[in-house]
C-alpha cells in the first residue's frame, strides 16, 4: 500500500513477495515493476537505481532487511535511506554507537555519534541519543511513516 500510495500506481502484495523471493517465480520482474520500486526509493527509473550503485540488475535487491548491531565490527560502514529522500552513511564505533560520516538531507549531521540499538528495513531509524560536539541532543527518530527503505553494509 505504501508503494502504491507514493508512486500513484497499483502494485500487488504478491508482486512484492515475488521480488523478495518469498514466492517462487520463474521469470524476472517486468521493467515497469522495477521502475515503480525505483520511484518508491526516490529515483526515476530502475536504470537510475543501478547507475547510482545501490541496486544490481542481476540481483533484484542488494539491500538487506536487518543489521544485527551487536554483530558489527568496529569501522564497518552501514548505509541507510529513509523517506523523504534522506541518506546516512555511518561507521560503527562499538557498543551500539555509530559515527555519522555522511549525511544527505537528514537531521543527523556528519560527526554526530548516534546510539542505535536496532536497524531494520521498514522500521523507523531510532537513535536512543545523539551526541553532537560533545552535547547530548537526546533521542532522534527518522522515517516515522515508512521506516528505513534501504539498508546495506559495506564489505
Amino acid at each position: 500500500m505504501a508503494i502504491s500510495k507514493r508512486v500513484d500506481e497499483k502494485i500487488s502484495s504478491t508482486t512484492i513477495l515475488r521480488l523478495f523471493g518469498m514466492i517462487k517465480n520463474e521469470t524476472k520482474p517486468r521493467l515497469f515493476t522495477l521502475d515503480l520500486i525505483a520511484q518508491y526509493i526516490g529515483l526515476t527509473t530502475w536504470e537510475d537505481a543501478i547507475a547510482e550503485g545501490n541496486l544490481s540488475d542481476n540481483s533484484y535487491f542488494e539491500n538487506i532487511d536487518k543489521v544485527i548491531v551487536s554483530g558489527l565490527k568496529p569501522k564497518q560502514i552501514v548505509n541507510l535511506k529513509y523517506h523523504p529522500d534522506r541518506k546516512v552513511r555511518m561507521e560503527y564505533q562499538g557498543d551500539h554507537c555509530f559515527l555519522i560520516v555522511e549525511s544527505d538531507k537528514s537531521k543527523l549531521l556528519q560527526g554526530d555519534i548516534a546510539n542505535i540499538l536496532r536497524l531494520d528495513l521498514t522500521y523507523p531509524l531510532v537513535c536512543e541519543n545523539v551526541i553532537r560536539n560533545g552535547k547530548d541532543m537526546g533521542k532522534f527518530v527518522g522515517g516515522n511513516e515508512e521506516g528505513v527503505i534501504y539498508l546495506s553494509i559495506e564489505q
